[in-house]
């Protein structure tokens, strides 16, 4: 059985993570915004109609936070997020490696989610701590390889909510699917003068795809008014509506013959410290099945 100091400590390095990725990334919305300039409106209304259409997508990313108290945190994922119908489908895997209150942890798992339920199977979880290595070894032992229904409360299954809801909280206006009257409510605020500035933009090649590439600041206030809209529509899209964070550079490219957005980087600052990211976006409108596990348990039940 995992101790109560374990799961403590597991419960405060979730919230570091997810406070730290929400905190940021949510603020990357706006970008649907940035090509309402006069050089660059065709560029923002084919763009914003085509992301706002968004069914399906698969979504890549890598995050880097460092905290004044020696935390740090490392992940990525890849998962494939399915918005064709009000309720979200997503699968994926992630690996996490960071240290918390002096305390280093890695994991890496598998992850379904299929409205308000998640699965997760690990298929590592670990620490370096002297004085945890032992515990997680116990723990990992009986996680491991076996699908776990997350439920709340619990201390490692959790971890199958944070690919989500991180990316959730982070583009809700660049993919999501949007009926015809709640885009145009959108584009309404993204399209106000005062939303974003433009310092740089360039036509580049990446990958071997022809983009447009901008450098962005955007208005907070405009910010929270759209990402309020939109959460308003979709209620696993999330808005944390917060000053504690502020990203510092902001850049993106935008695919010159689908208007999609293909990459995003990022660095700024948050409550906890400066982080850094790069989310990319790939294989638009595709259909794939996404089902629930044939056979999970539950935490507790392994645990004990």
């Amino acid at each position: 059985m995992a101790s109560t100091g374990t799961k403590k400590g597991t419960s405060k390095k979730i919230w570091w993570i997810v406070g730290g990725v929400l905190g940021f990334f949510v603020l990357l919305f706006i970008l649907a915004a940035i090509f309402g300039s006069p050089s660059a409106d065709k560029v923002f209304k084919d763009m914003s109609e085509e992301m706002l259409k968004t069914k399906s997508v698969t979504v890549s990313q890598t995050y880097k936070g460092s905290g004044t108290g020696g935390e740090s945190i490392n992940m990525t994922s890849k998962m494939y997020l399915n918005m064709a119908t009000s309720e979200l489908l997503a699968r994926g895997n992630f690996a996490i490696d960071m240290v918390s209150s002096g305390t280093p942890m890695n994991a890496e798992a598998e992850f379904i989610s299929i409205g308000s339920n998640s699965y997760i199977k690990f298929t590592k979880l670990s620490s370096s701590s002297p004085t945890l290595t032992s515990s997680f070894s116990q723990i990992e032992s009986k996680l491991k390889n076996n699908w776990v229904k997350s439920k709340e409360g619990d201390s490692f299954s959790a971890f199958a909510k944070l690919p989500t809801d991180s990316i959730m909280s982070v583009l809700p206006v660049p993919f999501a699917n949007l009926n015809d009257s709640q885009r145009k409510n959108v584009l309404t605020i993204l399209q106000d003068k005062s939303m974003y500035t433009i310092e740089e933009s360039s036509k580049v090649d990446i990958g071997g795809v022809s983009a447009y590439k901008y450098s962005v600041k955007y208005d907070k206030d405009l910010y929270n008014k759209a990402a309020k809209a939109i959460t308003g529509y979709l209620s696993y899209f999330k808005s944390s509506g917060t000053d504690d964070s502020e990203i510092k550079t902001l850049t993106v490219w935008v695919n010159t013959k689908t208007s999609q957005i293909i990459k995003i980087e990022f660095t700024g600052t948050a409550k906890q410290g400066d982080v850094q990211g790069t989310i990319t976006f790939t294989d638009y409108n595709q259909n794939l099945p996404i089902e629930k596990p044939s056979d999970y348990s539950i935490e507790s039940e392994l645990l004990n």
